[in-house]
């Protein structure tokens, strides 16, 4: 667990720790998961981040990205176009994706995407509600357990759900199955606000639970509150319920909706 003091000098340091990662006196390392020894402590590394590929399709019919290999490069080289809708793999929704005039991700400052990491589970409730959602009680109970939710932290929902799973994935699901899947309640919001939080985060493509869509009741409070989601995010199940710390990291695009986003956890 990372106490106040490692988390203010690893925000200020979070590049140098994880350039560190490979070096020497790091442990063996994982495609998704590192661990690295700073200044005696053990520290791991989570990648949270799913491999971004076309199996993201979640709205059937819709192409959400194309990669074309370069053509008449010079020997040696290659490039690659790429086209991607905004919104696509473990992503970050920016303020302006519902608020017109709210932050673009490139509005959105570097400190701002350095900030602890909060794990709700409701994994339990998903297993007979595949409409469950982040309540009230859940936030009561995770800070019974762990304290206050710290100020500019991230609230992380873990689902259990996977976008390239069978049994997630928007791709194979039928309009009302997909109208079925689990997020925020719009009623925790104005708590989670109260609690200074900076952004939420879920395992589903959604903030909302699906029955919310279309109407997006949480996008639309969160988002014009001047705050970001992530959506998408990997490997929650394995991150800490209290103590990480999460990274967001961004192309800081003008005038971006949203965008793909590579997030990892330091604990």
């Amino acid at each position: 667990m990372i106490d106040r003091r490692d988390m203010l000098a690893l925000s200020a340091l979070g590049a140098l720790v994880l350039g560190t990662a490979s070096n020497a006196d790091a442990a063996p390392v994982t495609p998704d998961h590192a661990s690295l020894s700073l200044h005696g402590r053990q520290l791991h590394i989570l990648d949270l981040t799913h491999r971004l590929t076309r199996a993201f399709a979640f709205t059937p019919g819709r192409l959400i990205m194309e990669a074309v290999e370069g053509s008449g490069m010079k020997a040696g080289m290659a490039l690659n176009r790429i086209s991607i809708v905004e919104h696509t793999g473990t992503h970050l929704d920016a303020p302006r994706h519902f608020a017109p005039d709210g932050a673009s991700v490139g509005d959105i400052p570097v400190s701002q995407l350095i900030v602890p990491l909060v794990v709700i589970d409701i994994r339990d409730k998903v297993k007979t509600d595949r409409d469950a959602r982040v309540e009230a009680r859940d936030v009561i109970a995770w800070e019974r357990r762990h304290g206050r939710i710290p100020s500019g932290s991230c609230v992380a929902m873990l689902s259990g759900w996977d976008p390239l799973s069978p049994f997630s994935s928007y791709a194979s699901l039928t309009p009302a199955e997909r109208r079925k899947s689990p997020g925020f309640d719009a009623a925790v919001m104005d708590i989670l606000m109260k609690r200074d939080v900076r952004g939420i985060g879920v395992d589903t493509m959604s903030i909302d639970a699906g029955e919310a869509m279309p109407a997006f009741p949480v996008h639309q409070a969160w988002l014009r509150s001047g705050r970001w989601a992530l959506e998408g995010l990997a490997n929650l199940d394995r991150a800490p319920a209290a103590g990480g710390l999460l990274f967001a990291g961004v192309v800081p695009l003008e005038n971006a909706t949203g965008m793909p986003a590579r997030v990892i956890a330091l604990y």
